[in-house]
């Protein structure tokens, strides 16, 4: 598997912090590949996500330890701007991330900043608003917009620079559960055009459906790092954190302490129906 980013020993301290907000933090990304980051709140999911795309030490100063390289090469001997052509950064608050009066101003405002051809930015424009499902609104000032949909503009600024790797720093947690439904179905047609996804999110539900691999953080330090099955079924790891299982894999869980054999723990409701459909038939 080709390695985009390469997460080497490291730690990391906010200036004047008491704590260390990372420790010791282990882990590559790879060409696509759909990757979790979960823990609780403090983690230092947001820290982390911060030093991928390099605004710490940029915007937010301290001290460093250890390294992380995107394609091959130390963050550091990046400009941010040419680190946001290879790692599309969403965040959950979408409105401070949107400048201009309209969906198509938006979208190529950066691209203008690049000092790219026109035709290249009509294209890149097209092919964003295309991905998101927002061309019919191109006109429409974001903030007429639904949550879900304002979050989709930010979304398609991202990938109108044409990254490799795309980052959604809890960017489903302030929306409401329509428009969390669309970005994380638009995350994943991206996935299955090729696009390599980091997804920062707390609901349990939505990993087991989408991700291929789950990064345990806590308190700064790296607990866990497995498939996602593994780590969802992982009962005592989640209660650590104050995080429970799929309800798919807590029903089956119980299943098998009452002595059923299910085999597999599923962890998404698909699974789950199949399942039971293969149990009632093994009882008739």
């Amino acid at each position: 598997m080709e390695t985009l980013i390469e997460v080497s020993d490291y730690s990391f301290k906010y200036r004047k912090a008491k704590n260390i907000a990372l420790q010791h933090i282990n882990f590559n990304v790879y060409k696509g590949e759909v990757l979790a980051i979960i823990g609780p709140t403090g983690a230092g999911k947001t820290t982390l996500c911060r030093s991928i795309v390099g605004l710490i030490p940029s915007l937010f100063p301290g001290k460093s330890a250890g390294s992380i390289k995107v394609l091959g090469r130390p963050v550091p001997d990046y400009s941010v701007e040419k680190l946001a052509s290879i790692i599309g950064y969403v965040h959950q608050d979408a409105e401070s991330q949107i400048l201009m009066t309209n969906v198509e101003k938006e979208i190529v405002f950066p691209l203008e900043n690049l000092g790219l051809p026109r035709e290249v930015i009509k294209e890149r424009l097209e092919q964003a608003l295309a991905l998101v499902h927002l061309e019919n609104y191109r006109t429409r000032h974001p903030f007429y917009l639904s949550g879900g949909q304002r979050q989709r503009v930010v979304l398609a600024t991202a990938l109108a620079m044409n990254p490799e790797v795309l980052i959604l720093d809890e960017a489903v947690s302030e929306i409401d559960p329509i428009g969390a439904e669309e970005i994380m179905t638009v995350a994943k047609e991206l996935n299955n055009l090729g696009k390599t996804i980091v997804i920062i999110e707390h609901n349990m539900e939505e990993i087991a459906r989408f991700a291929d691999r789950i990064i345990v953080l806590s308190e700064g330090e790296q607990l866990a790092e497995g498939k996602t099955r593994e780590i969802l079924t992982d009962k005592d790891l989640l209660a650590q954190m104050g995080m429970y299982m799929p309800e798919a894999a807590h029903l089956f869980m119980e299943l098998k302490k009452r002595g059923v054999d299910v085999g597999e723990i599923p962890i998404v409701m698909e699974e789950a129906k199949e399942l039971l459909q293969k149990l009632c038939a093994r009882k008739g």
